[in-house]
């Protein structure tokens, strides 16, 4: 198998993270309670109506934005070097 290229990997999960994120954000906006029992679902139970905030402004959206693109580069980037050195130890 070929070796990934690590700053596209990184692109790649960075622009999809980023677009989950806004997708969740908008649909936050949209229905908040939607988005609150789907999350309920998905931390096994744990209610995490008491600890959110309705009021999420545009600018925390952007800041959050550029965290998960930052983040997720980071981790395309890692993930592509990690599998990169795997890949080329097992050939």
């Amino acid at each position: 198998m070929d070796n990934l290229n690590t700053k596209t990997t990184g692109l790649a999960l960075g622009i999809t993270s980023a677009i989950i994120y806004i997708i969740c954000a908008a649909t936050y906006w949209i229905w908040p309670n939607l988005v609150i029992n789907y999350s309920n679902y998905l931390f096994h139970g744990v209610d995490i109506t008491a600890i959110t905030n309705k009021a999420i402004t545009f600018g925390n959206t952007i800041i959050g934005l550029i965290i998960i693109f930052v983040s997720a580069y980071l981790i395309g980037i890692l993930f592509a070097a990690l599998y990169n050195s795997l890949n080329n130890t097992h050939k």
